[in-house]
């Protein structure tokens, strides 16, 4: 019998020891979180998005390949996820896929799918129109005077940079800006633009218990249930020692 009381004390010892231990880690991270998420506008937190490819996996955030777009005489334009960027910044709305960008008398024309986006040569935005071009119109194919050429599946039109006037052209010995790959640093920051989470919500995920993909009431639950059998073992630890 005392041997049995010996193994059962030993038992509970060595468990309550290590229930406690793990306990105190999430008392620990709750209490830190707590503090930070306190005073997370004074820092910023609520604005600053989570950077790291690792954490953003595992909120479901997966990066595309490579993102292509147009060089200016200093920035990029480029199209990604619906929105027109003129490097970092987001001008507009742009659906896919981008079909081209040329400048015409100081003024960036950007086609995407059928709108024309009119920028100026430091990317701020003029003006939007839709419809512009006809369904069938593959890409931008270079200026000619004051005329934009269009490819479209039945051949060349031009597009009349001022009057937007449309008319059917054989325009050949123009020049198309070619897409190519932006910047490493520009598609990280593009890709990090994607999403809206901040370390605020990863701050609130890690307090509440989310970040583990558990409901937070869950989370609570679990933990309220080691603090009880955290008393328990602790009270019947010490009832058997003043025996």
């Amino acid at each position: 019998m005392r041997s049995f009381k010996r193994s059962l004390r030993l038992f509970m010892l060595r468990w309550h020891r290590r229930i406690g231990f793990i306990l105190s880690l999430f008392v620990i991270l709750i209490a830190i979180t707590g503090i930070v998420i306190n005073h997370a506008n004074r820092f910023g937190l609520d604005t600053r998005p989570i950077t790291s490819p690792w954490i953003l996996s595992w909120y479901g955030v997966e990066f595309v390949g490579e993102i292509k777009g147009y060089a200016t005489a200093e920035s990029w334009i480029s199209a990604f996820q619906g929105k027109l960027y003129w490097d970092s910044e987001s001008v507009g709305f742009c659906a896919e896929p981008l079909k081209g960008a040329e400048m015409v008398a100081g003024i960036w024309f950007v086609l995407c799918d059928t709108s024309l986006t009119l920028l100026t040569s430091d990317g701020e935005l003029i003006e939007i129109v839709d419809d512009v071009v006809p369904d069938n119109t593959r890409a931008l194919s270079g200026v000619h005077d004051d005329w934009l050429v269009i490819v479209t599946e039945t051949g060349m039109q031009t597009l009349h940079s001022d009057t937007l006037e449309l008319k059917p052209d054989t325009v050949t010995n123009t020049t198309a800006r070619i897409a190519t790959p932006l910047p490493a640093s520009l598609q990280a920051d593009l890709n990090f633009k994607s999403h809206s989470i901040t370390i605020e919500r990863l701050l609130l995920d890690l307090h509440s218990g989310r970040i583990l993909q558990m409901p937070g009431a869950l989370f609570n639950d679990l933990v309220a249930l080691a603090m009880i059998l955290l008393a328990l073992s602790g009270s019947w630890l010490w009832l058997q020692r003043k025996r």
